[in-house]
């Protein structure tokens, strides 16, 4: 029986091997597959028939050589099996149907106040997944699982908010109560949205097949990283702005002093604006955002020099991370980077001015820095990407 198991498991693996051919080239005929696969004509004609009767492939139409034998063409069936992604932010709620083909049939978004209260949320989240959902009828029909991935202090586990610095009034907010009432028989995932990021990452871009080592830095509220080894998400979310920068007697929430996150977050800066008196008690993050990047181009006296003191400090924390870690390739992304008109070479001026290169410690010079502009729908879009590979995954 074990035996029948394993040859079960190696026919199923190779039929998901068949899918991710599919998703990269969507029409195929078994002579093409048979070629991308490297696997025998048997085995691609068992396992098209089952994929075929499962409704995962469909016939569809396909170019046809001048001579020879007519070609039966497949491709995906996109609509078979979906998934559901929920995030959001402090600006809106985002939603996205993909499907296990990897394709994004579906997305909304509705926007909100930062001081949106608990009940409300909730009538705003359930009026948005109707919304997505209502898109096409067959996504209900056919969701093979919700994943929720949020910002701030989340319990996978148990799928409650412990804490989110930038809409504090969502403590202990239980999305596991509210999904599982919506979906009661649907499996339901819960991550946290740099995880779901990184997902996103993983899969939309070519970076994992140039580098072995990925660091991915996120700062948003405040900074954590994420560390991608040969493809694989080694951890999701390290917490760089509990390093300690300075020996001074700012209380961190950790309970130390002298953390990074007393200096480089949103909530730091936000203090910076009140205390000079540069903004509104009810501003907005984007305003807020753009009006930091406007005080530090123009240089404003009293803000510019803290916001420049800051990065320095981030700066020092990134070197002792990327010493430890050694990536190869450092992926920096969130809004807190967009304060600074070029936080790459900034940083990169800031690391040379405290780490005098004596040829010993090689880590920083051979790493590539960048960064990107990863929108928030995309976190969505990646934590679906994280359920279909649990799904969907395979060995070669």
């Amino acid at each position: 029986m074990a035996h029948g198991e394993k040859i079960n498991k190696r026919k199923e693996n190779k039929r998901k091997h068949i899918v991710d051919i599919f998703r990269h080239h969507p029409i195929l005929s078994k002579a093409e597959a048979k070629r991308y696969a490297g696997y025998s004509m048997d085995t691609i004609m068992t396992s098209f028939k089952i994929l075929k009767n499962t409704g995962i492939i469909i016939p569809t139409e396909g170019k046809q050589k001048e001579k020879g034998r007519k070609a039966e063409f497949f491709t995906l069936n996109h609509e078979k099996q979906v998934y559901l992604g929920i995030t959001f932010n402090q600006k809106a709620v985002y939603t996205s149907i993909v499907s296990f083909s990897n394709k994004v049939l579906a997305t909304a978004k509705v926007g909100i106040s930062s001081s949106i209260s608990k009940d409300e949320f909730t009538r705003v989240l359930l009026k948005q997944i109707d919304e997505v959902l209502s898109q096409n009828p067959v996504f209900l029909a056919n969701l093979v699982a919700v994943g929720c991935t949020v910002p701030g202090d989340i319990d996978t586990k148990n799928g409650i908010l412990r804490s989110y610095t930038l809409m504090p009034q969502l403590k202990n907010f239980n999305f596991y109560e509210i999904l599982r009432s919506k979906f009661p028989n649907t499996r339901i995932f819960f991550d946290h949205n740099i995880s779901s990021m990184i997902s996103y990452i993983v899969s939309t871009t070519d970076i994992t097949q140039r580098y072995d080592r990925i660091m991915v830095v996120s700062a948003r509220a405040a900074s954590a990283i994420g560390l991608i080894y040969k493809g694989a998400i080694v951890n999701s979310r390290g917490e760089i702005g509990h390093i300690k920068v300075t020996d001074d007697n700012h209380r961190c929430v950790c309970g130390r002093n002298g953390c990074l996150d007393c200096y480089f977050s949103y909530e730091s800066f936000v203090k910076l604006l009140q205390e000079k008196d540069t903004i509104d008690k009810d501003e907005c993050y984007d305003n807020i955002i753009a009006k930091l990047n406007t005080h530090y181009t123009d240089r404003t006296d009293g803000i510019f020099d803290t916001l420049d003191t800051a990065l320095k400090f981030f700066s020092e924390a990134l070197l002792d991370v990327i010493n430890v870690y050694s990536p190869d390739y450092i992926l920096l992304t969130g809004d807190l980077f967009e304060i600074y008109d070029d936080p790459v070479s900034q940083i990169d001026s800031n690391i040379k001015e405290i780490f005098h290169d004596t040829g010993y410690i090689t880590m920083y010079k051979r790493a590539l820095m960048e960064f990107q502009r990863i929108k928030t729908d995309s976190i969505a879009h990646g934590v679906c990407l994280s359920l279909i590979k649990q799904d969907w995954g395979y060995t070669t």
